[in-house]
Formats: structure tokens, C-alpha cells, sequence
């Protein structure tokens, strides 16, 4: 009896500890960087931990309120990760903060268990509820923040990043900005495929569907949480209150997709973003490396001020010598290499280009010359709007150009707007010797997608681009068969500047 009786008391008294949050205690001490400050959750009915980076004053002057940023983790990592070994987030901080990008801020590291960060479909486990409804107001009782919407952003990664998109978009009252880097989450259609214990094991169980396939798992809760349902042209205009920054690697493997789809979207419905996919996958390097812009572009939403509409690059001019290869005035003229000789061999790099201003032909020739010194290739260029005029096209140039050195056959391009359709039209050629093009705003909206897998595409956008329907669709393409490519989508509008960062981004790859 008497064993029976401890046996019974040990197991209420683990399943009590369980279940239950622990007794509330007194209010927590902060130190600069505090870890695992617990905080007793009543809608969760259980202990949530989240640490803390504050501002290196903050415990010295008690008399100034700081904008917070909740960052959140990825599946399998906890509250601490941000300011692991990895991704070191504080040591980045304070070098922004030193050189002036961002002002002083509150930094809160929550831990998301498995969640999400969104309420289980059965009700039984309300995360984002307890995030919305005690997270956040604990936050500002025991911190001094500035209360308000338009001082608090969410960021995250992967799972986090989902998080990110979620929390603003379900609860603009309470934030402004939105930030997903490497946001984990599928389209519907990669959903319906997803093999049946990543489905279940990872999503099913909090939207629904668990055990189904196909169709069935997108079910009502699921769509109510998926950005790819709940931005639609009825509902557009309710985001225009949050700020939206989306980053996604161009070697992850599902993740852009969905996040590049979601991108055209947002651009088809006018949901004002920023977006950029840059060279990485899906590491700690690359959300590292991404908040030296996401921490800027947080600083401008909370001060109200448009981020900035593109990237700059200094670009000089400088004078070659050139052989012209064209009767017409097409811009056919090739460049030869310092240390040309007759008796060799030599790859032709092929430049395409349109007309964007008076200085831009000899800007754009000077960055690209630069590089084809470094590789010894003879440089040919043309304008692919004289050409038009002239009922020419680059099959004419390449010949003429071709007549005066002795090529390998082995040829690289660099074509921009209509310059990179003639590129891209000219390298799905059977006999057209393309092994690499670098295509730069390329007017590629109505082609016929047929690219070779002889060659590699390098291809880039910014992200206000006209053509941001086509750079998705050449990826897609590329992607689902197994032709090469680097993607890029870049801070920028359609600009002479714009183009010359573009091709500064890819040329060392050619």
C-alpha cells in the first residue's frame, strides 16, 4: 500500500510540473545580454523562456523608451540561437549601431518551440495567442519600450521566417514591419506532394490534414494561414500598413520557390516590398549576412522614411581601342585583350546592350572590359536597338566579329533589356557556342522558354523590375531541369545605375 501511495504521488507530481507553469515569481533582473528569462505563460498553461539584448545604456540611463525586435528562431533551435556562435547577432549589432546605420534598440529572442508560431488547429495549444496576448505586453511592462506598432518589427528565419510573415499580417495593430529570411513554408501545390511524414511531422499537426494527401490537406485553417490565400485582390490593401522585407537564398532547394512565387504575388497585387535573393542557402552565413540590410530597413520603417529605392555603384569610363566590325552604326566593336597575339586563341565575350542614357554604353563597356582582361577574352559589343533598326540581329555580329581573331569557339554573353532577349534567343541555339550568358533586366516577358542545357544562365532582377514574371519563370525552369543557373534579385528600380549593379553582381561568373 504504502509503495502504491509514492508511486501515485511521484506521478501527480511529475505530471503537475508538466503541465502547469511554474508559480509566478518576481520580476526579472536584466543584465545586457540575458538568457532564458522565463515568463509564465496562462494561455499556454506552461513556462516560456526568451532572452533579451539591450542597449548598451540601457541600464545606465532609465530615462529613454526603445523600439523592440522580436527575433525568431528556426525549427529545432530555441531562444538563444540568434546570439549563438553562429549567427552572433549582438556583436552585429553594436558594429551597426557604432557606424551610425541604426539607433539603439531592444532585442527579444523568444523561444517557438515547434509551433510556428501560430495557434494548433484543435485549440490545444494557442501560441500565437499567448504571443499577441502576454508575450508582447509582458515585454513592454518590464522593459522600457516604445509601446506602439510603429516601433516594434518581427524577424526570422526559416520556421522563424514563417513567424515573421504571420504575426504582422494576422496583427498589423501591433506590428509594422515584417521580416522572413528563408521563410519556411510551401506552396499549395508543394504541399499536396510533400511526402507524407514531413507533411504530418512538421505541418499537418498545426493546420490540419494530418494522415491526408493531395488536396485534402489544405484545409480551411491552413488556408486561413497560407500568405498565398490571404493575399488576394479583396485583401491587398489591408497590408499597406506593414513594412515587408523578404530574403531568400537562390541555392535553397524548395524555399524559394515558394518564396519567389510569393514575391510575383505580392507584385501582382501591389503589396508593397522589398525582396531579395542573394547567393547562399539555407545557413546561419546567409541570415547573418542579410541583417546588415534588414537592420537598416527596419531603422527607416520605424523613423517613417521610404527605404532606399536602389543600390549605388561607382562607375568610371575609360578609353580602349576598338576595331569597329559593323558598317551600320550598331555599336559592333571588338575589344582585344592587353596582350593580344594573332597566333592564339581566344573566347569572345559578346555584350548586348540598349540605349539607358548618354554615358552608359562607355560605363557599362568599361566594367565589362575590366573583367574580360582578367580573363583574356576578346570583347565584341553591340546596340540591340540600332540593330533592330537595321534588320540585324547578333548572328551577324558574331560573324563579322569572328572574321578577326581566331575563337576557340567557346563563347560568354552579356545582354541587358532587349540586348539580353537577343542573348537569350541566340544561346538556345543548337550550334550557337554559348557555354555562359549573364542577363540583366532581360525583356524576356513573352518568350517562348527554351533555354539550352549546354549553357549556364546567369540571370537578375530588382526587385521593382517589369520583368519579375519572367526572371521567376526562368528560374522555375532552370531549377526543374537541371540547367545551371545562378538568380539574383537585387535593391533596385530600372535605371542606368540599377543595370550597371546588376552586372557588377554576376560578371566574375562569366
Amino acid at each position: 500500500m504504502n509503495v502504491l501511495l509514492i508511486c501515485l504521488f511521484s506521478w501527480l507530481t511529475v505530471a503537475t510540473s508538466c503541465d502547469k507553469p511554474d508559480p509566478p515569481g518576481p520580476e526579472p533582473e536584466f543584465i545586457r545580454y540575458s538568457k532564458d528569462i522565463v515568463m509564465q505563460s496562462k494561455v499556454l498553461n506552461a513556462s516560456v523562456k526568451y532572452s533579451v539584448y539591450l542597449p548598451d545604456d540601457y541600464l545606465s540611463d532609465t530615462t529613454v523608451r526603445y523600439a523592440v525586435v522580436y527575433l525568431l528562431h528556426g525549427l529545432g533551435d530555441d531562444n538563444n540561437s540568434w546570439n549563438d556562435i553562429y549567427l552572433r547577432v549582438s556583436s552585429l549589432i553594436n558594429e551597426l549601431e557604432h557606424s551610425g546605420e541604426i539607433s539603439k534598440m531592444i532585442y527579444v529572442m523568444p523561444q517557438g518551440f515547434r509551433t510556428y508560431y501560430v495557434n494548433r488547429h484543435t485549440g490545444t495549444y494557442d501560441y500565437m495567442d499567448m504571443f499577441v496576448q502576454e508575450l508582447v505586453p509582458h515585454i513592454d511592462r518590464t522593459l522600457r519600450t516604445v509601446a506602439n506598432r510603429d516601433h516594434r518589427a518581427v524577424v526570422g528565419y526559416s520556421m522563424g521566417g514563417y513567424g515573421a510573415m504571420i504575426l504582422p499580417s494576422k496583427h498589423p495593430e501591433l506590428f509594422s514591419v515584417s521580416v522572413p529570411l528563408s521563410m519556411s513554408f510551401r506552396t499549395d501545390k508543394q504541399y499536396m506532394t510533400e511526402p507524407s511524414g514531413g507533411w504530418d511531422g512538421q505541418w499537418g499537426y498545426i493546420f490540419g490534414g494530418e494522415g491526408r494527401i493531395g488536396e485534402a490537406r489544405l484545409t480551411p485553417y491552413y488556408k486561413e494561414h497560407s500568405p498565398f490565400c490571404f493575399f488576394n485582390a479583396e485583401t491587398a490593401g489591408s497590408y499597406d500598413s506593414v513594412k515587408y522585407f523578404l530574403d531568400c537564398g537562390d541555392d535553397e532547394e524548395q524555399l524559394l520557390v515558394a518564396n519567389d512565387t510569393l514575391h510575383v504575388l505580392m507584385r501582382s497585387l501591389g503589396i508593397d516590398h522589398e525582396f531579395r535573393v542573394r547567393n547562399g542557402a539555407h545557413t546561419s552565413d546567409y541570415w547573418r549576412k542579410a541583417m546588415y540590410e534588414v537592420l537598416p530597413f527596419i531603422e527607416n520603417s520605424f523613423n517613417g522614411l521610404k527605404y532606399k529605392e536602389e543600390e549605388t555603384i561607382q562607375a568610371k569610363i575609360s578609353e580602349y581601342t576598338y576595331l569597329d566590325i559593323l558598317k551600320e552604326s550598331c555599336g559592333g566593336r571588338l575589344y582585344f585583350p592587353a596582350d593580344y597575339k594573332e597566333a592564339s586563341i581566344y573566347t569572345a565575350l559578346y555584350y548586348v546592350y540598349s540605349d539607358m542614357g548618354e554615358d552608359f554604353p562607355a560605363k557599362s563597356i568599361t566594367q565589362i572590359k575590366n573583367a574580360a582582361d582578367k580573363k583574356g577574352y576578346v570583347l565584341v559589343t553591340c546596340n540591340s536597338d540600332s540593330l533592330a533598326a537595321h534588320g540585324m540581329n547578333l548572328q551577324d555580329v558574331i560573324g563579322a566579329a569572328e572574321k578577326e581573331f581566331s575563337s576557340i569557339g567557346n563563347r560568354k554573353g552579356v545582354g541587358i533589356l532587349e540586348g539580353g532577349r537577343l542573348l537569350f534567343n541566340a544561346s538556345t541555339r543548337e550550334d550557337s557556342g554559348f557555354s555562359s550568358v549573364l542577363l540583366a533586366e532581360a525583356a524576356m516577358d513573352d518568350l517562348a522558354f527554351n533555354p539550352s542545357k549546354r549553357v549556364s544562365y546567369n540571370f537578375c532582377v530588382s526587385d521593382q523590375s517589369r520583368y519579375y514574371f519572367a526572371a521567376d519563370f526562368l528560374y522555375r525552369y532552370c531549377k526543374e531541369h537541371d540547367i545551371k543557373y545562378e538568380y539574383r534579385v537585387y535593391n533596385g528600380i530600372e535605371s542606368a545605375n540599377s543595370v550597371l549593379y546588376a552586372i557588377s553582381l554576376l560578371i566574375n561568373n562569366i
